[in-house]
């Protein structure tokens, strides 16, 4: 763990409560705990003694693990030290299947989503979009609160398989709240490790 989270390393640490979903920077790691320094405005979410999710982006991929908060200094968490850490290549967390509906709220329609990742989704809809516009979107995942961002359509293309006159479409989101994208990310890394167990 030492090897993976060293000091200036960014990570993204969600609390109990997801709304102090934050971007921090390790200051200091060491063998039984590490610290991470977080925005001050986010400090009011996070508790002693509670269970932290770390995300961090390192060479191999993306490392995902839980662990204790031991203490809160202005504005550094100090997080005990674990052995117990998920590593998902990148092509394993890249894309996860999403069965759901999402709404369009420009034209207030309703399109199916194929897949899904912290860069964009792909999507099933009923009249093909204009590649030039962003569209306005919404939808949730397991019931959390709703994510509303932009969605630019990047590859549009027929639906051959189910020949239905269907168009799919392939899109990144845009000005997508960094809460929202951690909660994007532990999604998608927690149905993987899912996957990957099963």
């Amino acid at each position: 763990m030492k090897t993976l989270l060293k000091k200036n390393k960014k990570v993204s640490i969600l609390p109990q409560d997801v709304k102090g979903a934050a971007e921090g920077t390790i200051t200091k790691a060491l063998k039984d705990f590490f610290e991470v320094e977080i925005p001050s405005a986010d400090l009011k979410y996070y508790k002693t003694g509670e269970s932290v999710e770390l995300f961090a982006a390192v060479d191999a991929g993306m490392l995902y693990f839980s662990s204790e908060l031991e203490e809160i200094n202005e504005n550094t968490l100090k997080i005990k030290s674990t052995k117990d850490y998920e590593l998902l290549q990148r092509r394993e967390y890249t894309r996860i299947p999403l069965d759901k509906e999402i709404k369009i709220k420009d034209n207030n329609t309703i399109c199916h989503c194929i897949d899904i990742s912290a860069g964009g989704m792909k999507l099933e809809m009923e009249k093909q979009p204009d590649m030039e516009k962003d569209y306005t979107i919404s939808f949730s995942l397991d019931g959390r609160t709703e994510i509303s961002c932009y969605l630019r359509p990047i590859r549009i293309s027929k639906d051959d398989k189910k020949k239905n006159g269907k168009y799919i479409v392939s899109g990144r989101f845009v000005l997508l709240k960094n809460i929202d994208k951690i909660a994007i990310v532990q999604y998608c890394f927690k149905k993987n490790i899912e996957n990957t167990n099963k």
